[in-house]
């Protein structure tokens, strides 16, 4: 059976032709919870913006269900939706419930449907509450699930999530991980907090210099990713 999303030798080049990317092939199955590890500057993030249709590859190619996306990024875009590191980079409407229809709205979908669509969404993540607040006046934690919840209103296949839990304060963290629990959907999640990564996630993927350096399922004793030296190699 085909994966829900794969990468096969996928390459990228930032415009000054340094490679961020070489040679990278994972696979992602439908419902699992990815876990992307790896030290700054090794690749994470740009491997996400990839996943989501938001760059083109240098070289080789991303498959949505078996099928090459291409060049024709919509695909993609369509089917994965991609949570920011810095949440302030998603919110802009005046209130919250406004950001997390703002996408549908966007497609073309009637205001009202759209609103009551968003409403859901903020009810599922449990801060209903926060509709008419202004993103700007938000928690750090808030502004992580208000940003979610616009994501999750576009009803994406898969969720990318950058650095989620950077910046929490431990309730706001457990409560984040907790949420995401829940979730019903495939999920990657950048992530330098491997305690968060062990709780949530039952594989993961180490990054190490924009290549594949190990991979396995969370919690087996002879995953290379449990070994303490390993990852102290590794930058973690």
């Amino acid at each position: 059976m085909a994966a829900l999303l794969e990468t096969k030798g996928l390459c990228y080049d930032y415009p000054d032709g340094t490679p961020a990317l070489t040679d990278v092939s994972i696979r992602l199955n439908e419902g699992g919870k990815t876990a992307l590890i790896g030290a700054n500057g090794s690749g994470k993030s740009t491997l996400l913006m990839l996943l989501a249709g938001c760059f083109a590859p240098s070289r080789g190619e991303v498959l949505l269900r078996g099928e090459p996306a291409g060049q024709d990024l919509w695909m993609l875009k369509n089917s994965a939706g991609l949570v920011f590191q810095e949440p302030d980079d998603q919110l802009f409407m005046p209130s919250v419930l406004e950001d997390a229809a703002f996408g549908l709205v966007a497609r073309d979908v009637p205001a009202e449907e759209a609103r009551a669509i968003a409403r859901a969404c903020l009810e599922k993540l449990g801060i209903q509450h926060l509709a008419d607040r202004p993103p700007h006046r938000l928690s750090g934690g808030e502004k992580r699930s208000a940003a979610l919840a616009g994501i999750l209103a576009m009803k994406p296949e898969i969720i990318l999530l950058d650095e989620p839990s950077a910046s929490l304060d431990p309730r706001a963290r457990r409560n984040l991980i907790g949420t995401l629990r829940e979730l019903d959907k495939t999920m990657v999640i950048a992530t330098h907090d491997l305690e968060m990564a062990s709780a949530l996630c039952d594989a993961a993927v180490l990054l190490f210099k924009g290549r594949v350096a190990g991979e396995g399922f969370m919690g087996c004793p002879e995953n290379s990713l449990m070994d303490e030296k390993f990852l102290r190699d590794h930058g973690l």
